[in-house]
């Protein structure tokens, strides 16, 4: 079974924007795999500008991201602020120096082993430098491409050569090989010339002048295997949010629906399996689903009985929540419940304690794909391209655009050679 370094931290939030005479400064909520805290982060007054163009804030949540990205049109950074409350969700956009997004690795240094704070920090200041990069890249590839192309007419100009050749290796006159061919040879000899590809390889060519041994059978080199998955065991109260280099981990939230059965066939086809956070009052409803996902070896935990924002509510409130989501869930696929995922992830220290007396850990994410809001497949793929998926705990939901891009999104990370993981 997988083990995992601890997390850094889970979750930023920023609490309030203050300008005061020692310079600009944003208080942060920190969410760390351990517990929760408070701390202030000094910025820039570009920074600054940006963040207070985004308000007035009236007391939502205001999640900031942790993985600001670099514009190479604009030729600047830019990052995101997500504003919650119990109606909607809203992402903005804003404008960031280079200067805050070293104040953010600093954050996340902090618990980082050197060699990843390093590897990290080399990573963000060869962002601007990737975007040029890539760009030769693509000329190197057209290059390469062109050869290719010459090599293969090359090859054609010798099988237009060898074409006047008897299969018993003597020669035809060039005159006498555009004559009737039942003049110069038998339709035997003369078929399995004609059968060749148009552009055959040097390998096929070989194999007309050595009738007598069989044609290999072009190889391609051995790759690693990635659709098979392993399980990760949550263990103590921390917020597991983050995977080794190499793996990934898909989960859906918000079902059990009438996707489940689909997502999970999809699953099973490529040999990959999925963490399913289902929420409790809707298992009544869909029980065949919630059997047939555990039934397919899925990881199934609780996404709370209601989906309310339990931050909110009180303990008691929250225990009975806990309780009931597990036993819709437990009475089903008879065994325990051991995941948690807080509704909109919002937990705090009070909540985790209650999740821990009912024996669940709380699971989080990195990568969310924001597909409850997007119009097509083709944006959540736009964003599963565009992101990093080594190490990501990705967040989807049972939705139909998600459906849809599934299969291509498994693709994707086969491609990569990602080894998925699952949750108990």
């Amino acid at each position: 079974m997988l083990s995992i370094e601890p997390s850094t931290i889970l979750m930023i939030e920023l609490l309030s924007l203050e300008h005061k005479q020692a310079g600009y400064q944003i208080e942060v909520g920190l969410t760390r795999n351990v517990g929760y805290e408070r701390c202030m982060l000094t910025i820039d007054e570009f920074t600054y500008e940006q963040l207070n163009a985004l308000g007035p804030f009236s007391g939502e949540r205001m999640r900031l991201s942790l993985y600001p990205k670099w514009d190479p049109y604009r030729n600047s950074y830019y990052s995101t602020l997500i504003i919650m409350n119990k109606a909607f969700s809203e992402t903005l956009y804003f404008a960031c120096s280079e200067y805050y997004v070293s104040q953010l690795l600093k954050l996340k240094q902090q618990d980082y082993p050197q060699v990843e704070a390093e590897a990290e920090a080399e990573r963000v200041v060869q962002t601007r430098r990737s975007s040029k990069n890539s760009e030769r890249r693509l000329r190197r590839k057209k290059s390469r491409r062109i050869g290719r192309v010459a090599l293969q007419c090359i090859i054609f100009v010798c099988l237009v050569l060898v074409l006047p050749l008897r299969m018993d290796g003597q020669l035809i006159d060039s005159a006498d090989a555009l004559k009737d061919p039942e003049q110069v040879a038998s339709s035997e000899q003369i078929e399995p010339i004609l059968s060749l590809p148009l552009v055959p390889s040097a390998q096929m060519l070989l194999s007309h002048s050595q009738q007598d041994e069989p044609t290999p059978e072009p190889s391609e080199p051995p790759q690693e295997q990635t659709t098979q998955y392993e399980e990760i065991a949550l263990t103590g109260n921390k917020y597991e949010y983050s995977l080794p280099k190499g793996y990934v981990a898909l989960s859906f939230d918000d079902g059990p629906s009438k996707y489940t059965k689909e997502i999970v066939d999809i699953l099973v086809e490529h040999e990959v399996a999925a963490t399913f956070l289902f929420v409790g009052n809707k298992v009544a409803h869909n029980v065949e689903a919630v059997k047939y996902a555990n039934e397919h070896q899925m990881s199934i935990g609780s996404h709370s009985w209601d989906h309310s924002k339990m931050t909110d509510n009180g303990d008691e409130e929250n225990r009975n929540n806990l309780i009931k989501a597990n036993q819709a869930l437990e009475q089903v696929i008879q065994s325990p419940i051991t995941v948690f995922r807080p509704p909109y992830g919002a937990i705090n220290n009070k909540l985790a304690a209650k999740v821990t007396e009912q024996q669940m850990n709380v699971l989080l994410w990195n990568r969310d794909s924001e597909d409850w809001k997007v119009k097509s497949p083709e944006d959540i793929l736009q964003y599963v391209h565009h992101s990093d998926p080594s190490g990501g705990v990705y967040l989807f939901h049972e939705k139909k655009i998600t459906v849809e891009a599934l299969p291509a999104i498994i693709k994707y990370f086969q491609e990569k050679n990602m080894k998925f993981v699952i949750f108990k």
